[in-house]
């Protein structure tokens, strides 16, 4: 359900009103200019006992078209339950009554800039192994860093990671479209989601000679976001798509900071979109990831935010297509969700990763004998 720019009144009426539902647990992603003010919404949702948990977002998606300002509202089932955690030890004290439970998708919202996410997805994946499909994103807002970003009964955090585990069936896809440009580099110094040293040398002295050599760019601080944008690195896995990191600021000392941790001495590559490319991406993304023996009841979206940044107008394009390849098949599906910094995408095939610049679609089913 998409709400273009609603008050807190609305919201607390459409969930209050499907609160005797079977599907009866909120899912809430808003819009980072909203109005909605975050601990008013939890008080109020707690004192009429509904379940939900939700994030904030730069934009949010509604087919073809995004909004600061717009909410979206998915349903879960009634029995889903949510962790929020901002550390291991958190998780696994929480998650220890529920460990004999068999879950089969787990819809994740984390902090988009911090960098302790991959270590919060790489503990889920200790305790849910390859039995569970992950989708979700990373939550934050891009006009003001001290505000709340994640909501639950819980709470308002500013920080941290929610996870809501349900036992029905979803299907999850990703891809972005982005191929090799030049390498491989050696990330030979890293601390988490920071890259100190590209090849034994400075990592932002090295990105900025081989832009000026490959491409005749001259990157500095100051022009630094608007070029990096359109060439990110890319985390070279055997077998499957490579994962984009965006470097997306530079230290003092010239190290790049990104969206996603880099392994010290993992081989990268700097990454390119073709046009050939990104044009197959909408179809080939909709086939990977939909289930067609089963009816479907909803999808939701997670798109990156820097994806759209690059793309400009073709970002629109690339919506239309999706949207359009969706509703061939499924006329009265909406294609719902956000612009998130970072992506987070599991099809239950190895562990959890942050993605950047990519786009990662979940479709969920009413099959009973799916669950």
């Amino acid at each position: 359900m998409y709400l273009k720019n609603p008050s807190l009144n609305e919201i607390l009426y459409l969930l209050e009103t499907n609160v005797f539902s079977n599907n009866s647990f909120a899912f809430i992603l808003i819009g980072e200019d909203s109005k909605i003010p975050l601990d008013e919404l939890v008080n109020s949702l707690n004192n009429k006992n509904i379940k939900f948990t939700g994030g904030v977002f730069p934009k949010i998606i509604n087919n073809n078209e995004t909004s600061s300002t717009g909410v979206v509202i998915k349903w879960l089932p009634h029995n889903a339950i949510s962790i929020y955690f901002d550390s291991s030890k958190t998780f696994s004290r929480q998650f220890s009554e529920f460990s004999k439970v068999t879950f089969s998708t787990a819809y994740v919202l984390t902090s988009g800039i911090s960098s302790d996410s991959s270590e919060h997805l790489r503990s889920l994946y200790t305790y849910l192994g390859n039995d569970v499909k992950f989708i979700g994103g990373g939550a934050g807002r891009i006009k003001e860093q001290n505000e709340g970003i994640l909501i639950s009964n819980d709470g308002v955090f500013n920080t941290g990671t929610i996870i809501t585990l349900t036992k029905n069936k979803a299907t999850t896809g990703s891809l972005h479209g982005w191929t090799k440009l030049y390498g491989p580099f050696i990330a030979t110094k890293t601390d988490k989601n920071f890259i100190k040293e590209l090849n034994w040398e400075n990592a932002f002295v090295v990105y900025q000679r081989f832009l000026k050599t490959i491409l005749d760019i001259k990157i500095n601080k100051e022009n630094f976001e608007a070029n990096s944008i359109h060439y990110p690195f890319g985390i070279y896995k055997e077998s499957s798509e490579y994962i984009i990191r965006d470097p997306m600021r530079i230290t003092e000392k010239g190290y790049l900071q990104c969206v996603g941790n880099i392994p010290e001495n993992s081989v990268i590559d700097l990454m390119t979109m073709k046009e050939e490319d990104f044009k197959s991406v909408s179809k080939n993304l909709v086939y990977q990831s939909i289930d067609t023996k089963f009816k479907i009841n909803d999808v939701l979206i997670f798109n990156c935010i820097s994806r759209k940044n690059h793309l400009n107008n073709d970002f629109y394009l690339e919506l239309s297509n999706l949207t359009e390849e969706i509703k061939s098949t499924q006329k009265k599906v909406n294609l719902e969700g956000a612009l998130s910094i970072g992506e987070i995408y599991s099809n239950g095939e190895g562990y959890p990763e942050i993605l950047n610049k990519s786009i990662v679609l979940g479709f969920s089913y009413l099959d009973k004998n799916a669950n």
